[in-house]
């Protein structure tokens, strides 16, 4: 697969992943008006994990052999996003949880706010440091800045 097509498949991974975040935040704001919709937030917390899993399952298989060859900072890029990964899952789980048996409705839909951001931030930095068009490039790795 060509470093352009993988970008490709990401960022539309990226975008399906916005509108299911969005689809939850309307979720979320039911239950801050006091509706009782904790299990819709909770299935919404489910929709949202399992996509993210899928994401980062194909992200970590497309990218695990590209990161390290795409310039002198590859390797440092595939330990971050493994990492990132990880915390990601984390916090995803906890605010499932704490939809699931928390007695605050309203704090589960602010944690569930607040992990929304999170992950919209983190892919805005992936997109910005994994797979920006100069880093996956069909054309191979990007100039060296420094001159050499």
């Amino acid at each position: 697969m060509k470093p352009s097509e993988i970008r490709n498949e990401l960022l539309e991974q990226h975008q399906g992943l916005r509108v299911r975040i969005e689809q939850a935040r309307e979720v979320v704001t039911r239950c801050q008006r006091g509706e009782d919709a904790r299990e819709d937030l909770h299935r919404a917390l489910v929709h949202v994990a399992d996509a993210v899993r899928m994401h980062n399952q194909r992200e970590e298989e497309l990218m695990r052999d590209v990161l390290p060859t795409l310039d002198a900072w590859g390797h440092v890029r595939k330990e971050v996003m493994l990492e990132e990964h990880v915390v990601e899952h984390s916090e995803i789980f906890n605010a499932l949880m704490q939809a699931t048996s928390g007695k605050d409705l309203k704090e589960a839909a602010a944690t569930a706010l607040t992990l929304f951001e999170q992950m919209l931030q983190h892919m805005e930095r992936e997109e910005k440091v994994f797979l920006g068009a100069d880093l996956l490039s069909d054309f191979g790795a990007p100039p060296d800045t420094f001159g050499g």
